[in-house]
């Protein structure tokens, strides 16, 4: 699936019971899932980014919320071009290498796999009471 989504069936359903539990633990531990995953896509990516002098590579790095994750590569003072790396820049003849979308492509089930266990192991710690409710 190009363009670096990952669909979650019932994500909103998800939220809704989550908010429901007003769980600061479940909260917790979705931010953690978010973060594993996207740590995942980073790993990858950093592997496969464009190289010259590395510092684009170095550049990459992760975030999570407890609603969602992301990879970013570039800063604003060393690695201005990293958008212009991934996306390309046709009216100067530069073409797109598209790193970040790679990374998530080439470790889509390793994602699925790492969400599926995390809400997984946190439907079973809410169903024996072992995260703390508001």
């Amino acid at each position: 699936m190009p363009g670096g989504a990952i669909r979650v069936d019932n994500l909103r359903r998800l939220q809704i019971e989550l908010g429901r539990a007003a769980a600061k633990d479940v909260q917790k531990e979705v931010r953690s899932a978010n973060k594993g995953a996207a740590d995942i896509v980073r790993d990858e990516a950093k592997t496969i980014a464009p190289v010259v002098s590395g510092k684009l590579a170095k550049s990459i790095g992760s975030a999570a919320q407890r609603d969602s994750a992301s990879v970013k590569a570039g800063t604003s003072k060393g690695v201005q071009y990293a958008g212009v790396i991934h996306f390309g820049h046709p009216a100067r003849g530069i073409p797109a290498r598209p790193f970040l979308y790679e990374a998530l492509d080439d470790r889509r089930d390793e994602v699925k796999d790492a969400y599926d266990a995390a809400l997984s192991k946190i439907s079973l710690d809410l169903s024996s009471n072992n995260l703390k409710r508001i």
